[in-house]
């Protein structure tokens, strides 16, 4: 028997709903870590503090067993940048303070190569834009003048400083000079930083976050700034042996 073109027609269309046909669900991004470890390593040599790179061991430790994607560094050395990226795989930028009295970059002790501020990160934050290094444009009567740094990378960008240290006023001002700075990058930014300014204190150190971001302290000088983006999920005190600060582990998700 002869089956019309309209006859099989319908029984394709009878057998093609009898499939089961999966519904597609839309994927939902899973959150990951995000967390970034503020140092002060006291390693200039200079300092009282100072433990002849005693604390750049336990800096490399920390790294090696936490993992963090930014570390932040101050009061570090351009040989102990060259030393920590071997030991712990991670990418660096560095910037040097500058000499008042020399106008050259500031020298560590012991022929060290520059003092200065750097950022470390982990390989899997991406490759890194150009980054944003000058001296503040307020200075106090120090001889160290103080910098900042923000780098871009492909999947956030990370800022770091060293406020002035004996002037608050003037730590302020360089404050919110950095917070312009970083909320201009145009990227998902955090800052980590000694900013000799306190929670509470005169000025206020909150009053440099800027909108749209929070800030945690290790209950002194150092803070972590992150965009809202960033969800807070817990902070940490970590033993530095060598310096005269903790460290400071702030964990996200993002």
């Amino acid at each position: 028997m002869m089956r019309s073109a309209a006859w099989w027609a319908a029984a394709a269309l009878a057998a093609f709903a009898a499939v089961a046909i999966p519904v597609a669900h839309a994927q939902t991004p899973t959150a990951r870590s995000f967390d970034v470890l503020q140092l002060n390593l006291c390693n200039s040599g200079f300092e009282d503090c100072y433990s002849a790179g005693k604390s750049v061991d336990s800096a490399i430790a920390m790294i090696q067993q936490r993992r963090p994607d930014v570390v932040t560094l101050n009061e570090i050395c351009a040989r102990d940048i060259t030393r920590m990226t071997n030991e712990t795989g991670y990418l660096w930028e560095f910037t040097p303070v500058g000499d008042k009295t020399t106008g050259s970059p500031y020298a560590c002790g012991d022929g060290r190569g520059d003092y200065g501020i750097a950022i470390l990160t982990h390989p899997d934050l991406g490759a890194a834009g150009t980054p944003v290094e000058r001296q503040f444009a307020a200075q106090d009567d120090g001889n160290e003048q103080r910098v900042l740094l923000c780098v871009p990378y492909s999947k956030a960008a990370a800022c770091t400083t060293h406020l002035a240290a004996n002037n608050a006023q003037i730590a302020a001002e360089q404050c919110r000079e950095l917070s312009g700075i970083a909320t201009a990058l145009g990227a998902e930014t955090v800052i980590g930083g000694d900013l000799n300014l306190l929670s509470g204190g005169i000025p206020d150190v909150q009053a440099c976050v800027p909108d749209g971001w929070y800030r945690k302290d290790d209950g002194s000088v150092q803070h972590v700034f992150a965009m809202n983006t960033f969800q807070f999920e817990r902070a940490e005190m970590l033993p530095v042996d060598g310096t005269n600060h903790p460290g400071l582990l702030i964990e996200t998700t993002h």
